[in-house]
């Protein structure tokens, strides 16, 4: 079994349990607030990589009616359809996603970790082709300099990538500009927040 097919079955296997644990570390309020604050405009066009069971779209829909959650994992999206009845949810792999034209904010909490950085690049460079002018991308990662790690766990066995912004910001070149950074540690491993916009 491949890596991918490896995660998404550990995903749809343990998501109910997964669900529960990811609604009691609670949403990213100030991330989401933070990222809303980038941009000037009414409904802003929302779509967030790797939803999950949509313990952010809760939040995110208190400030736009125009969003979108994708996840690679069929059973947590039938998780987040089931606790935002008002959010709109689709199983998509964001390795070969054909992004919507005309993003405003691009979300990606914790989610692009399972991509190697010859993805994350391609991603990057699609999404800067969707989003609109000043648009922002705002993306969280495991901090640490770039590796591979498979890791088992009582959740099942998943691929992580570790970055660091300034290797995000290589991989992204001219095409967005840095306007947020912040180190953070959880639970004694560090992660990054960065905020491109374009």
């Amino acid at each position: 079994m491949d890596k991918k097919q490896q995660i998404i079955e550990s995903y749809n296997k343990s998501a109910k349990a997964l669900a529960t644990r990811f609604n009691d570390i609670g949403a990213r309020v100030d991330d989401i607030k933070r990222g809303f604050s980038y941009i000037n405009k009414k409904n802003p066009k929302v779509l967030e990589i790797g939803c999950s069971n949509g313990r952010e779209a809760k939040e995110i829909v208190k400030h736009t009616s125009n969003y979108l959650g994708i996840d690679i994992s069929e059973k947590l999206i039938e998780i987040a359809r089931k606790e935002n009845p008002d959010g709109k949810f689709e199983v998509a792999d964001i390795e070969n996603y054909i992004f919507p034209k005309g993003i405003d904010i691009i979300f990606a909490f914790a989610s692009l970790l399972h991509s190697d950085e010859n993805k994350i690049k391609k991603i990057l460079d699609l999404a800067g082709e969707a989003l609109n002018k000043e648009g922002i991308f705002y993306l969280s990662l495991k901090y640490g300099d770039y590796q591979e790690l498979t890791k088992e766990d009582e959740f099942g066995t998943r691929t992580y990538y570790f970055y660091t912004p300034e290797l995000i910001k290589e991989l992204v070149s001219d095409k967005y500009k840095s306007i947020y950074e912040d180190v953070q540690d959880f639970k004694g491993q560090k992660w990054f927040t960065i905020v491109l916009r374009k």
